[in-house]
Order: structure tokens, then C-alpha cells, then sequence
């Protein structure tokens, strides 16, 4: 391995050229170098942009593909800038519209596996490589002509989703479609062995690069750092350094990174501090981003009790809040709330004493992911979350915020437990109030979802009135014999009087 490493040749390269689209020209601003976390930094830094290559097909449709490439470009772009992230619904949006085409480009196609991976921090990490694998494939049969750029850009999505994988049956699959990989290519199967500890892997491939001479960069340097660091032997992840500065390449901000994430995994907060001071005196100033990072690899790995220790370190430099509220839906994600919570305390806006527009409503990403996540089994946690946002003055009104997340997401279940917590407040709860959930169920004609929502309505003490009755729960039964036999089995005696003298009420009338 060190005589591998020690053979290398630096290559002076600009690392936002590695992912980028090939063409002549740009159409459009780079997203590059932004100011996101250290699990998009490395994903946005590469979003380079060049116009449509050429393709067959007639200049209408070639044409058309390069505006549609332009406005999905200009959509995820704004996200990104605006936020660090791209919500699974505008990529959704975007797939779909490209779909309808019937011509998806290859550019279009690198755009959107490029986006599966860290740009979704609201997506468990399964879900954005089901996602990758879903457009990669409906593309190819569409028609998109993929290059060895689309196998890379793969392989980066299935690095930042921790994705297991074979990387010998990624090349032969790559061979069977004679694609030839690149120096990009063997780079991160290095990397992709090296997250599972793989250090033999990781060497074949070495041979493979050397033989081939091709440069070894500073990045393969660091995934060999993780590598051995997950091969369970850190003195010989530690002797990377030195074997870096003997091939003429300095560590790098990331390669300290890729050490200090190894202690973080251990939970050795003394080799954390001493990494971080030798960091500093390399001039390899860490970032909150890096530090946000560590943090990140704490919590995942059960170390929470070293977190504070790291918080003190953020020095909240420009852009903290966008890079911390996408660590906090990292965590969320991973259903660890109460470390996300934890961060989300530490924003800045905390140490205004007036109620502001922007910290009554900064809790609102937390709060929405925390709902559309599904804590199911966690509404008094949700509780304590809504009641500390509202004492710390990070929200106006947490809990009536929630509760339009749970209509948005068709979660009833949070709805209900919401309008308990309501409830207990003192707060009216109105039959109208259930409207919402009743509207989708009635459009989609689902008796067993009427019932469940007046179960919901009985377990607060609350009474259908007349207009609920006949605009949201008659439509769906045949007849009114048939509302009396399912109030009959599911309602209580008590709940079903009030309901029945409701229902003798219609009959009257009519």
C-alpha cells in the first residue's frame, strides 16, 4: 500500500471540475461553492453547468430539451442557493416533466441523479438510492444515452447515501456497456471500499490506477484514512499523513476531516481535541461546516454526550443557519430529534430579545420534518418541542403550525394527537376543524377513513353537526341504514346518541 501511495503523482486539478457537464459553454450559474453543509459541500461544489451536447433527433426536440435542462436547472439552482437542499417533490416535479417529454437528454439525466444524494437531507438514506436507481433506469428506457460521467455521478449518489454495493459487479456492468471508467471512476470504488474497511479492495484498485498511471489526489488519500480508520486499525489511518507529505501532497481541511470523523465514530473526544489543535497548527482551519459534520458522526454513532463539547466550537460564521437547519433534518431523518433539537437551540436568532418575523418562525423546518417523518409514537416528545419553541421564542404558535403540517401530510394519526394537546390548552376544538381530513376521503369515496377520522372526533368529545354529517360523511356510505350500522360498530354508546340524534335529525328533515 505505502509503496502504491508513495509512487503517486500529484494532479493539479479544480475539484469543481471533476462532475462537470460536459460542453462548451455555459448556460447558466454555477451552483458551486456555497455555503452548505460538509455532507452537500462536496455534491454542490461539482453542479457545474454547460449547454446541451449534441444529440440526434430533430433541432425542435433538441431545442426543447435545452430549455426544459435550463428551467430544471434554474429550479433546483434557486433551492439550493436559497436553502443548501432540494425537496423530494420539486425533483419529483422535475423527473416527471422531463418524463412527459419522451426525449430526456444526457444532461437532464446527470442533473437529476446528481441531485439523489446529500441535496435531500429529508430523505432516509434508502429511499434517495431507491430514487436514483428509479430515474436511472425509466431514463434509460426513454431513451438517455449515459457516459461514463452518469456512472460517476452514480457511484456519488450511493458514497453520500452509504449505499452497499459491489464495486467489481459496478464495473462489470460498466464493462457490459462499454464504458471504459476514468480516473473519477476508480477514485471513488476506493472510496466506496474504504466506507465498508475494505482495505484489500481498496488496494486492487490502487494497482489498477497505478498501473494505468494514473494520478493519485488527495482524495483517495482520505477515504484511505476512513478506510483504515473502519478496518479497526487508526495508527495506520494516522500514518496517511505522512505518506501524503512523502508524495509531494499536503493534508487538507478534508483530510483532517476524515480523521476527526473516525475518533467521532469511536467516541475518543481526547484524539478529537488533539486533531482539531493539529489541524490549526497545519493552517487547516476547520469550518462549522466540518465541525457540523463530527457532530453529525457523534450522534449516528451513540455519542451524544460529546456534542456540547463540539457545539462550543461553531463560531457561527455567514451561513451557519442554512448549514445548521440541514444538519438538524439530517438528524431528524435519522430520528435522532433531540440532538436536532439541540442544534436548533444554538441558532443565533436565540439571542434576540425581541419576537422577530424570522425567529417566530425559524422552528418551521423543524417542526415540519419532525411531522412528516412520522413521529407517531413520539406526540408528547413533539409536545415538549412545540412548548420550548414557544417559551425560547423560536415560534408564535408551534403547535397550530404542526397541526397544518399533519393536514399537508395526511397524517392523521399526529393530526389527532395535536388537537388533544389543543385541547388540553383550552383551546375550542370545532367539528369544522376535521374538515380537511375528511375532504380527501370523501374524493376518494373511503368509508374506513371517514370512520377513522369520527372516531378521532369522538376520542376529543366532539360532535358531528349537521353540515358535517351531509357534506362529509353521508356521500360516502349507500344509504343511510349503512351510517347506522358503522356508527353502530365502531362509536361508543355515548357518542353514537349524540351522532344518531344527528342523523334522525336528516331523516326529518327530509
Amino acid at each position: 500500500m505505502a509503496a502504491l501511495l508513495r509512487s503517486a503523482r500529484l494532479l493539479k486539478f479544480s475539484p469543481s471540475g471533476l462532475l462537470q457537464i460536459a460542453g462548451s459553454k455555459s448556460t447558466g450559474p454555477p451552483i458551486g461553492r456555497l455555503r452548505l453543509g460538509p455532507y452537500t459541500v462536496g455534491c454542490v461544489r461539482n453542479y457545474a453547468v454547460a449547454t446541451e451536447q449534441k444529440e440526434e433527433g430533430s433541432a425542435g426536440v433538441r431545442t426543447k430539451q435545452v430549455q426544459q435542462f435550463d428551467w430544471a436547472l434554474a429550479k433546483l439552482d434557486s433551492s439550493v442557493r436559497r436553502t443548501g437542499r432540494i425537496t423530494k417533490t420539486l425533483l419529483l416535479r422535475i423527473f416527471h416533466d422531463i418524463c412527459r417529454t419522451g426525449y430526456p437528454s444526457g444532461n437532464q439525466a446527470l442533473l437529476l441523479l446528481r441531485s439523489c444524494g446529500a441535496l435531500l437531507p429529508e430523505m432516509p438514506l434508502q429511499e434517495r438510492s431507491e430514487l436514483a436507481h428509479h430515474i436511472w433506469e425509466k431514463l434509460q428506457e426513454l431513451g438517455a444515452q449515459y457516459d461514463v460521467s452518469h456512472y460517476n455521478a452514480l457511484l456519488k449518489v450511493y458514497l453520500q447515501n452509504e449505499f452497499n454495493f459491489s464495486p467489481t459487479d459496478f464495473l462489470a456492468k460498466m464493462e457490459a456497456s462499454n464504458i471504459q471508467p476514468n480516473r473519477v471512476t476508480y477514485q471513488r470504488l476506493i472510496a466506496a471500499y474504504c466506507q465498508n474497511g475494505n482495505i484489500e479492495g481498496a488496494s486492487t484498485i490502487l494497482g489498477f490506477m497505478k498501473s494505468k498511471d494514473l494520478p493519485i489526489t488527495d482524495a483517495v488519500f482520505n477515504s484511505l484514512v476512513t478506510g483504515h480508520a473502519r478496518a479497526g486499525d487508526i495508527e495506520s489511518a494516522k500514518n496517511i499523513f505522512p505518506v501524503m507529505k512523502g508524495a509531494g501532497i499536503e493534508p487538507s481541511p478534508d483530510t483532517y476531516l476524515s480523521l476527526l470523523n473516525a475518533y467521532a465514530e469511536k467516541g475518543d473526544l481526547d484524539s478529537l481535541k488533539q486533531t482539531m489543535e493539529e489541524a490549526e497548527s497545519a493552517d487547516c482551519s476547520l469550518m462549522d461546516r466540518d465541525i457540523m459534520q463530527v457532530i453529525y458522526t457523534l450522534a449516528k454513532a451513540g455519542h451524544q454526550q460529546h456534542i456540547p463539547e463540539m457545539v462550543e466550537r461553531l463560531r457561527h460564521e455567514r451561513g451557519y443557519v442554512p448549514d445548521a437547519m440541514n444538519l438538524c433534518l439530517r438528524l431528524i431523518t435519522l430520528q435522532l430529534e433531540d440532538t436536532a433539537f439541540y442544534i436548533l437551540k444554538t441558532f443565533p436568532t436565540l439571542q434576540s430579545e425581541s419576537f422577530s418575523d424570522d425567529s417566530a418562525s425559524l422552528g418551521n423546518f423543524f417542526l415540519r420534518h419532525c411531522v412528516n417523518i412520522g413521529m407517531v409514537n413520539s406526540q408528547e416528545k413533539l409536545g415538549i418541542f412545540c412548548k420550548e419553541l414557544e417559551e425560547s421564542k423560536l415560534h408564535s404558535s408551534p403547535l397550530t403550525f404542526s397541526l397544518s403540517c399533519a393536514l399537508d401530510s395526511k397524517m392523521t394519526d399526529i393530526y389527532n394527537q395535536l388537537m388533544k394537546m389543543l385541547k388540553e390548552q383550552d383551546f375550542p376544538i370545532r367539528p369544522h376543524y376535521f374538515w380537511p381530513l375528511l375532504t380527501q376521503h370523501v374524493k376518494d369515496n373511503n368509508t374506513s377513513g371517514v370512520i377513522e377520522v369520527i372516531k378521532g372526533m369522538q376520542d376529543l368529545g366532539v360532535s358531528p353537526d349537521v353540515e358535517t354529517v351531509t357534506k362529509y360523511i353521508l356521500p360516502v356510505f349507500q344509504n343511510m341504514e349503512a351510517v347506522r350500522q358503522a356508527f353502530q360498530v365502531t362509536l361508543k354508546t355515548n357518542y353514537l346518541c349524540s351522532c344518531k340524534c344527528v342523523l334522525f335529525h336528516l331523516v326529518w328533515v327530509h
